[in-house]
C-alpha cells in the first residue's frame, strides 16, 4: 500500500511541475504571438515587403505607378495594418497571453514599436531639416537591426534554431540596407526578400502553431 501511496504522490508532483511549466513556457508554442498576433506579424511581412517589391519593379522602369499611385502604395499597407492591429488588439484584450515566456515575447515586439515610432521622428526630421531624403533611408535599415536584436532575445527565450535563423537574416539584410542607400534597387529588392522572408513567414508559421496547440 505505502508503495502504491508513493507512486500516486510522485505522479502527482510531476502532473503538477507539467503544469507549472505549461504556464511558464505558454504551453505548446513556439513563437508566443499566439494566432491572431503571429497572424499580424505575417499580414506586416506580406504587405510591405509587396509595397517594397512593387517599388522594386518602378524603380527599374516596368511600370510607372504616377504621383497619385505612390501615394495610394505608401499609405495602403499602413492602413490596411492599422486596421488588422486594431482587431488583434481588441481580441488579445478578451483572450490575455498566457504564459511568463509568452508575455517577455510580446513585451519585446511591443518595446520595438514604441523604439520605431521615436525613430520615425528622428529620421523624418533630420531629412526634412537637411532636404536630404538618404537620411530617411537609414530608418529601415535600423528597423531591420532592431527586428534582429529582438529574435536574438526569443532566440534566448526559446531556444530553437530556426528564431536565430531570423535574428541573423534580419540584422545582416539590416546592415546590407544601410550600406547600399546609394543604390536604391537593389536596396529596396533587399527590404523586399527580408520582409517576406524574415517577417511574413515567420509570423504565418508562429500562427500555425499556435493554432496548432490551441487545437
Amino acid at each position: 500500500m505505502k508503495g502504491a501511496d508513493m507512486s500516486k504522490d510522485l505522479k502527482s508532483v510531476q502532473d503538477d511541475l507539467a503544469f507549472l511549466r505549461g504556464l511558464a513556457e505558454g504551453s505548446q508554442e513556439r513563437g508566443g504571438l499566439g494566432v491572431a498576433g503571429g497572424a499580424l506579424y505575417g499580414a506586416a511581412g506580406l504587405l510591405y515587403g509587396l509595397q517594397s517589391l512593387i517599388y522594386v519593379v518602378q524603380e527599374r522602369g516596368v511600370i510607372s505607378l504616377g504621383g497619385l499611385g505612390n501615394l495610394i502604395l505608401a499609405w495602403a499597407p499602413t492602413v490596411i495594418f492599422l486596421v488588422l492591429m486594431t482587431i488583434v488588439i481588441i481580441k488579445d484584450h478578451k483572450n490575455p497571453q498566457r504564459g511568463v515566456t509568452n508575455r517577455a515575447v510580446n513585451a519585446a515586439f511591443q518595446a520595438t514599436g514604441v523604439a520605431n515610432l521615436a525613430l520615425i521622428i528622428v529620421f523624418a526630421a533630420a531629412a526634412s531639416r537637411h532636404k536630404d531624403f538618404h537620411y530617411w533611408l537609414f530608418h529601415p535599415a535600423v528597423v531591420f537591426i532592431l527586428q534582429g536584436a529582438v529574435w536574438q532575445v526569443i532566440y534566448v527565450l526559446r531556444r530553437r534554431m530556426w528564431m536565430l535563423v531570423v535574428a541573423l537574416g534580419w540584422l545582416v539584410s539590416g546592415v546590407a540596407m544601410g550600406l547600399l542607400i546609394e543604390r536604391a534597387d537593389l536596396y529596396l529588392l533587399i527590404a523586399s526578400f527580408g520582409l517576406f522572408a524574415f517577417m511574413a513567414a515567420p509570423g504565418f508559421y508562429m500562427m500555425r502553431q499556435a493554432m496548432r496547440s490551441a487545437a
